[in-house]
C-alpha cells in the first residue's frame, strides 16, 4: 500500500511538472521602432512597432531581457511594469535618445483671428486635464491675469501658526475660510467658472483650485477643492500671502506663445509667435500623469538613455512641496531600480516619484516640471552626478529634491533655478555631499537649499550655495528645522546666502569648518536650538549676527508653554565656539539672545574660545578652490579648507561665482 502511495505522488508530481512549466531563463533582445510592426519577429533589421506590445513579449522568459528602443518619436506612452518584469531594461539605442510622451499630437489645427485652435474632446467635464502644453518641443505658458505678477485679495485669517510640530494653526480653520475668496471689484470683472483656476499663494505652499461659483454682488469666488491653508494666512508676515492669480481665462491671453483652454466648448487656443504657423506646429498635449508606472512589488528594473515627456496633473490639493502629485516614472514598494542617462522634462507633475528601496537615479537632466525634479521616500536611494531646474512652474511650493527615509545619499548634483528649495529632505543617517545649488527660494518662504526636518544623524559636507546680492532672498543655505538631532553641517561653502545658517528647534548638531561669505550683513539663526556645536568655521560679512538662545535663556521665558514649546523651554542655543574666524568689514559682531522667539538683549560679542575677530584675505574665492593668505592662522585655528571646483555635475563654478559674487 505505501509502495502504491509512492508511485502515485511520483505520477502526480510529474504530471504537474510538465502541465505547468517554469519560464525559460534565456536572455532576451528586443528592438521597438515608430517605424516597426508589432507583427515583426522584434529584431533590429525587423522591430516592433509599441512599447506594450514588446514589454509583453519579455516576459515569456525570466532570464535577462532588454527592450532597445530606435530613435524617434513615441506618442500616447502609459506602461505598467510588474514583478513579471523582473531583469528588464528599457533604453534608448546607443548614441539616441529616443522621446516617450504621455500625451498626443493634436490634430486639424486650425484658424480662428490671431488664434490657432484645436478640438480636445472630452475636456468639459475634466476627463480629460491638463495645465501644461509644449509647442515645438518647447513649454509654453497658460493664460494668467495679471500679465505679472499676481492680485490681492480681501481676506483676513488672523490665526497664529504655532508650528508643524505643535499640530499647525492654533485654532482649526473652517471650510467656509478654506474655501471662499474675497476679491477687489476692479480685478475681476466676469469669469468662467468652468474654465478658469486660481492659484492661492501662503508662506511656504500654495493651492490652485478649481472654481464651484461666483457671487458678482458680494464680490467672492467659491471653490470646487479646499485651499491647503485658508487665503489669507501668514499675511501679517508675508505679503504673498495675500495674493492670487487667475489662469486659463480668454482675458488672460495677453500675448503670442500663450494658450487656453475652452473646456466649455472642448477646444484648445493658442496663439502663435511671430515665427511659428499653422503649417509647422506641433502642439503637444498630455493624457497621463504617468509614462511609466512601477507596480508594487517590480524590482531589478534598468531604464536608460530616453527622453520622457509631456504628463499631467488631477486638480487636487498638491500638499506640502506638491508631494501629492503623480510623477513621469513613478513606483511604489519597488527594489534595485536604476533611471540613467534620462531627459525628462516638460513634465506637469514630479518628474521622478519613487518609494522603495535600493534606487538609483544617475547622470540625467530634469526640466520644465509643473511640480518637482525627484520626490523619493525609501532606503539606500543615490541621486548622483544629475542637473536638475527649472522646476515649479506650476505648484511654486514644488522643491528639486523631496526625500525621506534611511541610509541615502545626494552627491555631485547641480539644482538650480527654483521657487522654493532645492534638497527638502533626505533621510535618517544619510549624506548629502558635493552639489551646487544656486537660485533658488526665488519665491516662496521658510525654505532652504538644504532643508532637513526631523532628521538624525545625517550629514551635510562639501556643498556649495550660491545666492545674488541684490536678490532680496533670504537663502537659509543651510537649515535644518523641527527635531533634527545629531547632524552635522561641516566643510561647505555658501556665496551671499544672507542667512547661510538655519537652525531651528533642534538639538545636539554640529557646524564645522564651514565658509560663509556674503558682501552684506549674515546672520546666524537658531532659535529654540540646543547644544549645538560651531567650531572653526569663517564667516566674512559686512556685518555679523547670531540669533539664538544662551544658557540664561529658559529663565526669561514668559507665558504658558504648549506642550510642544515646553519640550524646548530649555534650549540654551550653542554651546561650543572654538577656533572660528569671524571677519566683519564693519567690525559688527553681535548676538542677539533669544528666550523662545522674544528678543532678551542684543550686544557686541569680544573673542572668545579660541574664536578670532580678525581681517583676512582669502584666495580662490572666484574659482572655489579656498586657501588663506595667512597659512599659519588656518593651522593655528585648525582650520582645513576645500577645494570645492568639483562639486555639482559638469559644473562651471568660476562662470557661477562670477555671476553670483562679483569682484567688486
Amino acid at each position: 500500500m505505501k509502495f502504491k502511495s509512492i508511485v502515485y505522488l511520483l505520477f502526480i508530481s510529474s504530471f504537474f511538472h510538465i502541465g505547468c512549466s517554469p519560464k525559460p531563463s534565456e536572455s532576451l533582445k528586443i528592438y521597438v521602432s515608430e517605424n516597426g510592426d508589432d507583427k515583426n519577429a522584434g529584431s533590429s533589421s525587423s522591430p516592433l512597432k509599441t512599447l506594450d506590445f514588446a514589454i509583453n513579449k519579455t516576459r515569456e522568459t525570466n532570464g535577462k531581457k532588454v527592450i532597445i528602443v530606435k530613435k524617434g518619436k513615441y506618442f500616447d506612452v502609459n506602461l505598467k511594469l510588474t514583478k513579471e518584469d523582473k531583469n528588464l531594461t528599457i533604453k534608448g539605442e546607443e548614441g539616441s535618445s529616443p522621446m516617450l510622451f504621455g500625451g498626443i499630437k493634436l490634430e486639424n489645427l486650425k484658424k480662428e483671428g490671431k488664434f490657432i485652435y484645436a478640438d480636445v474632446p472630452n475636456t468639459r467635464n475634466r476627463n480629460w486635464d491638463f495645465r501644461m502644453i509644449q509647442v515645438n518641443g518647447k513649454y509654453k505658458e497658460r493664460a494668467r491675469s495679471p500679465e505679472k505678477g499676481a492680485f490681492t485679495h480681501l481676506n483676513n485669517f488672523d490665526v497664529r501658526w504655532l508650528s508643524s510640530e505643535a499640530g499647525g494653526w492654533e485654532r482649526k480653520p473652517t471650510d467656509e475660510e478654506k474655501t471662499t475668496l474675497k476679491y477687489i471689484p476692479e480685478d475681476i470683472k466676469n469669469i468662467d467658472v468652468n474654465n478658469a483656476e486660481l492659484t492661492i499663494y501662503h508662506e511656504w505652499d500654495e493651492t490652485l483650485v478649481g472654481l464651484k461659483s461666483h457671487n458678482i454682488e458680494n464680490n467672492t469666488l467659491k471653490f470646487d477643492n479646499e485651499s491647503q491653508h485658508p487665503p489669507g494666512a501668514f499675511a501679517k508676515r508675508n505679503k504673498n500671502a495675500q495674493t492670487y492669480v487667475v489662469w486659463n481665462t480668454l482675458e488672460g491671453m495677453t500675448k503670442p506663445g500663450q494658450w487656453f483652454l475652452d473646456r466649455t466648448n472642448e477646444r484648445l487656443y493658442y496663439w502663435p509667435t511671430e515665427n511659428e504657423n499653422i503649417s509647422s506646429l506641433q502642439i503637444i498635449v498630455p493624457k497621463y500623469q504617468n509614462i511609466i508606472t512601477l507596480e508594487k512589488g517590480t524590482s531589478n528594473i534598468s531604464i536608460e538613455n530616453l527622453t520622457l515627456t509631456s504628463t499631467t496633473t488631477k486638480l487636487i490639493t498638491g500638499g506640502y512641496g506638491a508631494m501629492r502629485f503623480e510623477g513621469a516614472i513613478s513606483g511604489k514598494n519597488i527594489d534595485d531600480v536604476s533611471l540613467i542617462n534620462l531627459n525628462i522634462k516638460n513634465i506637469g507633475g514630479w518628474a521622478l516619484k519613487l518609494l522603495g528601496n535600493n534606487i538609483k537615479i544617475t547622470n540625467s537632466e530634469i526640466e520644465n516640471c509643473g511640480a518637482g525634479a525627484i520626490f523619493y521616500r525609501g532606503k539606500n536611494i543615490e541621486i548622483k552626478q544629475n542637473r536638475l531646474h527649472d522646476i515649479g512652474l506650476i505648484y511654486k511650493s514644488a522643491v528639486g529634491i523631496f526625500g525621506q527615509g534611511n541610509k541615502n545619499t545626494i552627491s555631485q548634483n547641480e539644482i538650480y533655478n527654483m521657487p522654493y528649495c532645492g534638497i527638502n529632505g533626505i533621510g535618517n543617517n544619510s549624506l548629502v555631499e558635493g552639489n551646487v545649488i544656486h537660485n533658488i527660494k526665488t519665491f516662496m518662504q521658510d525654505g532652504g537649499a538644504i532643508y532637513m526636518f526631523g532628521h538624525k544623524n545625517t550629514k551635510v559636507k562639501n556643498n556649495v550655495v550660491l545666492s545674488k546680492l541684490n536678490s532680496g532672498i533670504k537663502t537659509y543655505a543651510y537649515y535644518l528645522d523641527e527635531g533634527c538631532e545629531n547632524c552635522v553641517v561641516e566643510n561647505n561653502l555658501s556665496y551671499n546666502a544672507k542667512v547661510p545658517i538655519q537652525a531651528h528647534m533642534t538639538r545636539n548638531c554640529s557646524y564645522k569648518n564651514n565658509v560663509f561669505l556674503d558682501k552684506g550683513p549674515q546672520s546666524i539663526a537658531y532659535a529654540n536650538s540646543s547644544e549645538l556645536t560651531f567650531e572653526k568655521n569663517i564667516l566674512v560679512a559686512d556685518s555679523i549676527i547670531f540669533k539664538g538662545p544662551t544658557e540664561s535663556s529658559p529663565k526669561y521665558i514668559k507665558g504658558k508653554q504648549g506642550k510642544v514649546m515646553k519640550g524646548y523651554s530649555s534650549a540654551i542655543g550653542i554651546t561650543s565656539w572654538k577656533n572660528n574666524i569671524f571677519n566683519s568689514n564693519s567690525g559688527d559682531i553681535k548676538l542677539r539672545q533669544l528666550a523662545q522667539y522674544d528678543k532678551v538683549s542684543e550686544d557686541q560679542l569680544t573673542p572668545f574660545n579660541g574664536t578670532l575677530f580678525s581681517e583676512i584675505k582669502l584666495i580662490g574665492i572666484e574659482s572655489g578652490k579656498l586657501n588663506l593668505s595667512n597659512d599659519a592662522l588656518l593651522k593655528s585655528q585648525g582650520i582645513e579648507l576645500q577645494d570645492f571646483s568639483k562639486a555639482g555635475y559638469k559644473t562651471n563654478l568660476t562662470e557661477l561665482i562670477k555671476v553670483y559674487y562679483p569682484e567688486d
